[in-house]
């Protein structure tokens, strides 16, 4: 699949085959190990090279290298991940009900907190109730800010929340806001949070490294050796045996690195821009699809892969809401530095999903990320903005062709723009691909297609 970047070819496969020439004793794995094991530095490029030899017959198993990176792939893998990233928020559950009387309207109000987390349905008493009225809650009506504590969650009807007053809704939009400013404030990097960042690291660790793979081929792409002709020493040039008879010195060719491919414009860097959606879908409805979960992965994966390679990508992260179009988590060229940054950056996500306030920006936010003029005192090999999102355009009365059209009008602008989307009402995410243009529209269901798509993106771009 290209997960791989470094070519394993006739080179090894003759070293192979002298080892067991000399030494038929080892036996093929011991063999194959003997090439392979400078990449069990790298636990999970190990494990792919192994499981590719496992589907033809050779098994990996009985060697201690591959048992040893197995073990420690195995001890990533056995954390849970359920740990909730300060989000009040569970696995799927039950499919929702409905709250076809929820308690009459007033001011909104936080509401009590229930240590025991009994359920309350159609209330406005308790915080984290579902289908009530004025409290915090899923599903109801007139509070200030959504507050999952996992429970089923019974949806009030349109209709009942048209009747919230405007006063009540100023209100609510301000202890949102309130409460927002305080949870980023509050953000800190604790001894439990390193906890739970491990937990959220560890199930994205192979797709990490696959995307680093692919970010070294494509900067591998960079210094690519050809042909140097017109040498003096070398292969003998087919194409200069007249000129040698003629008593012309230089008619060898040698495989080199053309003197100015190091000055090309492949030497600027890529700037990338990643729009991730924080509206309040992606807190409403994770416990549906994990769709927030998948955001965040997808937020982290970006920040560990492009580690390093600054000199090559220089990347931004903005989210979006039903609050701003724009909203700053990692600037162009600053990345976070440590994983203390990455854990606030992914904590002060879900504060803005679960704060702001309902209704879409996507439109404004994929225009304002080609627009967007950071770095406009660099020049850059090439420009690309990958939003990834919800696939919820319906539900706020966007065609899939304005989408298209800004896409479209940022080819004319020299910007790349894809969209990914990670979680859909049954088949929107498909209606949505087929009408944006061609290879502009990627689906991932699961955080582990990430790493793919990324690269076809960025491949993609190199060859047009």
């Amino acid at each position: 699949h290209g997960d791989i970047s470094y070519p394993y070819s006739t080179r090894e496969a003759v070293a192979v085959v002298k080892h067991l020439s000399r030494f038929p004793e080892d036996g093929i794995v011991a063999a194959i190990h003997n090439v392979l094991d400078f990449d069990s530095f790298d636990d999970a490029t190990y494990h792919m090279i192994g499981k590719v030899f496992s589907q033809f017959g050779i098994e990996m198993s009985s060697y201690g290298s591959w048992q040893a990176a197995q073990a420690r792939l195995q001890a990533n893998a056995s954390s849970d991940g359920e740990n909730p990233l300060a989000i009040e928020y569970t696995q799927q559950r039950d499919t929702e009900g409905t709250s076809s009387t929820p308690p009459p309207l007033s001011m909104p109000k936080q509401g009590k907190w229930d240590e025991n987390n009994d359920p309350h349905v159609g209330g406005n008493t308790w915080a984290g109730g579902t289908g009530g009225s004025n409290t915090a809650g899923l599903g109801g009506r007139g509070g200030p800010y959504r507050l999952d504590r996992g429970h089923k969650v019974h949806q009030v009807s349109d209709e009942a929340k048209a009747e919230v007053t405007e006063e009540a809704r100023r209100a609510a939009k301000a202890m949102a806001e309130k409460a927002l400013k305080e949870k980023l404030n509050e953000i800190n990097m604790s001894a439990n949070d390193w906890e739970i960042f491990k937990d959220f690291l560890a199930p994205i660790e192979k797709d990490i490294a696959i995307l680093r793979n692919t970010l070294r081929s494509v900067e591998g792409k960079q210094s690519e050796k050809t042909w140097l002709r017109k040498q003096s020493q070398g292969e003998l040039d087919d194409t200069k045996l007249v000129d040698g008879v003629a008593g012309e010195r230089y008619i060898f060719k040698r495989r080199g690195v053309e003197q100015d491919a190091t000055s090309s414009l492949h030497q600027r860097p890529k700037r990338l821009r990643f729009v991730i959606d924080a509206s309040a879908s992606m807190y409403r409805f994770n416990s549906y699809d994990g769709r927030l979960n998948r955001s965040l992965e997808a937020a982290l994966l970006v920040m560990m892969s492009f580690q390093g390679m600054e000199d090559r990508f220089q990347y931004s992260i903005v989210g979006h809401s039903g609050d701003s179009p724009a909203i700053p988590f990692v600037a162009l060229g600053q990345p976070p530095s440590s994983e203390k940054e990455m854990m606030k950056i992914l904590q002060s996500v879900v504060a803005h999903t679960q704060y702001c306030q309902s209704g879409d920006y996507t439109l404004e936010a994929v225009e304002h990320a080609i627009d967007d003029k950071s770095g406009a005192g660099q020049e850059y090999d090439e420009s690309i903005v990958i939003a990834i999102s919800d696939a919820n355009l319906r539900r706020y009365g966007i065609h899939p062709r304005e989408l298209g059209k800004i896409i479209e009008a940022g080819a004319e602008k020299s910007v790349r723009a894809h969209a990914i989307f990670i979680a859909s009402f049954g088949q929107e995410a498909e209606e949505i691909k087929r009408q944006l243009p061609p290879g502009r529209a990627h689906i991932a269901s699961q955080t582990s297609e990430l790493p793919r798509i990324v690269r076809s993106i960025l491949t993609s771009s190199v060859e047009y």
